[in-house]
């Protein structure tokens, strides 16, 4: 991003009369953590020994945290997940120092430099690394009404779905018709396994025959539990070409349209969606996601909203090493060290979400005075 809205000595003035406010914050030693299976533990380094820190542009980074803000500005007195509790007040601070866009590379590194401190992420017993899949929004071609090539519906939340989340119609009863009439018809797909991998992603864009298109989201589900069609593919002895990345998955999908009709059933649960206006797909913070610098963490132990560094390496092998934010979760996204890289939509995002399965480390960025923040022991 080019040019700069304010200047960054006028910034350092205005956090610096922030300062007393800001760093006077204290957490409460009073608070209680909800019991984890695992604890977590975190180490501080200096930004310079993070990886290839030097070459990093944390613009859109700062972006994507500057959205976070939005929902932690209206936090009460702590942000935190079961492992780790900040103060809410100095969130709100650093919160308020950030910019109107355009935003710089060198604004974005000073202003992060400033307000935290980057901490290695590691289990109790020393692992700090797991694993980092990728996610994207998928694309489909559709229409708002059925015709002779759109015959796949995408529903809308049923009028009678249980608030409780207690279960719903199964799968299978939907696709015999039992959701006719109880639930809308947001579009008709064209091609079956795009509304597969919809389900699977929970969210998606709609391009339609006059050169539109529609953002959906998730909006339910029928209470039943996931299974994934990879898993559905091992247990029949299915191997697709090229192994069991998506990208491998969905060509086998659309070659065996009979026999994926009949195997999706296994999978129980149905995903019903939303219209979504404006910039999207909205992640489980409830903003919009930022291709390549949102991820998907376990809330369990990260705290949503706030911003890391991760280091891996993506699908082809090329490293990843740039400054992301905490703001979303997923049903299969569970560990101390476990995150999912959302790369966008199109044809990229499609290929290097599909195929990434690497392991990788990751940094949290926590307030510079230890006394804002405090980590389950």
């Amino acid at each position: 991003m080019a040019g700069e809205r304010i200047n960054i000595l006028k910034f350092m003035g205005v956090v610096c009369l922030g300062l007393a406010s800001c760093r006077s914050s204290r957490i409460d030693n009073r608070i209680s953590f909800k019991r984890s299976e695992k604890k977590m533990k975190v180490s501080e380094i200096s930004f310079a020994d993070l990886p290839n820190w030097q070459d990093e542009d944390a613009s859109k980074a700062l972006s994507a945290f500057k959205k976070s803000c939005t929902k932690i500005m209206n936090e009460g007195d702590f942000v935190a997940s079961s492992q780790i509790v900040i103060s809410a007040s100095f969130m709100k601070e650093a919160c308020s120092a950030i910019p109107e866009e355009p935003i710089t590379q060198s604004f974005a590194k000073t202003y992060f430099e400033y307000w935290f401190a980057p901490y290695k992420v590691s289990t109790m017993d020393g692992n700090s690394t797991g694993t980092i899949t990728g996610y994207y929004e998928t694309e489909l071609e559709g229409d708002i009404a059925p015709s002779c090539e759109n015959l796949t519906p995408i529903y809308g939340k049923p009028y009678d779905l249980p608030s409780n989340g207690g279960k719903y119609l199964s799968r299978r009863e939907i696709a015999n018709g039992k959701l006719r009439d109880r639930a809308p018809v947001l579009f008709w797909a064209k091609n079956p396994s795009d509304v597969i991998l919809l389900h699977i992603q929970g969210s998606g864009v709609v391009k339609t025959p006059n050169g539109k298109h529609y953002r959906v989201g998730y909006a339910g589900n029928n209470g039943y539990s996931f299974t994934g069609i990879g898993s559905i593919l091992i247990k029949h002895n299915i191997k697709p070409a090229g192994g069991y990345s998506m990208n491998a998955v969905k060509d086998w999908l659309d070659s065996h349209p009979e026999q994926t009709a009949k195997l999706i059933l296994e999978n129980e649960r149905f995903i019903f969606f939303r219209d979504i206006v404006g910039d999207g797909p909205i992640g489980a913070m409830g903003v919009p996601l930022t291709p390549e610098r949102s991820i998907a963490v376990d809330p369990e132990y990260i705290p949503l909203g706030l911003p890391l560094y991760l280091h891996t390496k993506d699908a082809d092998g090329e490293t990843i090493s740039k400054t992301v934010v905490a703001q979303d979760i997923g049903t299969a996204i569970k560990g101390v060290i476990r995150a999912d890289l959302f790369w966008g939509s199109g044809a990229r995002a499609f290929s290097k979400a599909g195929r990434q399965h690497s392991q990788g480390t990751y940094y949290i960025f926590l307030p510079k005075d230890g006394k804002n923040f405090a980590v389950k022991k």
